[in-house]
């Protein structure tokens, strides 16, 4: 059951990329799914412009501040990205 979908482009700078994934946990974690874990994906191809490693420290940055309520409301993260750095 898809809940939602997002995407990030553009080469964006770590700030941008942190207040985005920010976003996405703050709606993740306000509830348990009734059935079980959420799960999130983070995935791509490979980024011919995005610097992958800076858009992963923002993600990194949100993933520190919401780790505790990710775990809380059962999210599973996995991740296939592929790029520059």
């Amino acid at each position: 059951e898809l809940a939602n979908h997002g995407e990030y482009s553009g080469n964006p700078t770590r700030a941008e990329t942190r207040e985005y994934v920010k976003t996405v946990f703050d709606l993740m974690t306000r509830s348990r799914h009734p059935q079980g874990d959420k799960i999130l994906i983070i995935g791509g191809a490979i980024a011919n412009f995005t610097d992958v490693a800076k858009t992963f420290e923002g993600i990194i940055d949100a993933m520190k501040e919401y780790a505790d309520k990710l775990k809380e409301v059962g999210v599973k993260i996995y991740v296939r990205r592929g790029g520059p750095n």
